[in-house]
């Protein structure tokens, strides 16, 4: 197509910055992997042969919506505009929706948000997501992460279940209460405490286990026992006085809220943005 545009070896050459010879080489071998001439060459002149004419109107079509493609490409990387593949566990998304998906989208209304509510620990680059949030106090180190809020566990329970009940004066006085077991914890019915540098584990039991910590959190508001959760999906019964906090600040484990993607690298701005936005907003938070 060079030598073609140009009308020349020699003008293909220049403009492409090599030598008329090696120009040539590329031009011969090309026909010779093809199995046919594509040029007619003479000490004077230089022109197409049928196949030759074909094969450059073909391969210009091909080049021009390569070209396409690849703008294509770029504009989507640099706009705030497309797809925005979101996976997050449900118990965060039902505390801040907005942050994870409206109020972004205000700012940049071009952009999709598509939320993936999970509890799994996905695959982002085999499931396609751009942004998967995390719940956890252990991260895969193959991903990049940025930290977004911290989310110490605190043992919780309505005042009617203490209220029945009483309220336990020690980890160990929990094996005598009911206790609501979320699975998502790797050691689930081995809770751990700290008090006064002394650490203990306790063995609970209950009637009661699930997989969500707001299904944790509602079987706790209902009087069904007492629970571990994040402080962060329950700050707004903390604060009301529908779940009360049970031996205050000795529950040793604490898990944070991150932000995680595959690689840094090609990273699109809507991408980069909302990774941003979500920092911003949870510290404000």
């Amino acid at each position: 197509m060079r030598v073609v545009d140009a009308g020349s070896f020699s003008g293909a050459a220049k403009r492409w910055g090599l030598s008329k010879a090696v120009v040539s080489k590329y031009v011969a071998e090309l026909e010779e992997h093809l199995g046919v001439a594509l040029l007619r060459r003479s000490t004077r002149s230089l022109s197409q042969t049928e196949a030759g004419r074909t094969y450059y109107l073909r391969c210009r079509d091909l080049l021009d919506e390569l070209n396409l493609l690849e703008a294509d490409l770029r504009d989507d990387t640099h706009a705030l505009r497309g797809r925005l593949r979101v996976s997050a566990p449900p118990g965060v998304v039902a505390v801040h929706l907005d942050a994870l998906t409206t109020s972004f989208v205000d700012k940049h209304p071009k952009v999709v948000i598509d939320l993936d509510l999970t509890y799994r620990m996905v695959d982002l680059v085999e499931s396609g997501v751009d942004v998967a949030i995390r719940l956890t106090n252990k991260l895969d180190s193959s991903l990049i992460a940025r930290h977004l809020a911290t989310a110490p566990i605190v043992a919780v329970a309505s005042p009617a279940y203490l209220d029945q009940h009483g309220v336990p004066d020690s980890p160990t006085a929990l094996r005598a209460h009911e206790c609501l077991v979320d699975t998502n914890f790797r050691k689930q019915e081995r809770w751990r405490f700290n008090v006064n540098g002394r650490a203990t584990t306790v063995h609970v039991a209950g009637s009661f286990r699930a997989n969500s910590p707001i299904a944790v959190r509602d079987l706790a508001l209902a009087g069904r026992g007492i629970a571990l959760i994040p402080r962060l999906l329950i700050s707004a019964e903390l604060y009301d006085g529908r779940l009360r906090e049970v031996l205050p600040g000795a529950v040793d484990l604490a898990w944070s809220v991150y932000a995680v993607y595959p690689s840094r690298q090609h990273l699109a701005a809507r991408v980069r943005l909302y990774i941003d936005h979500l920092v911003e907003v949870f510290a404000a938070s």
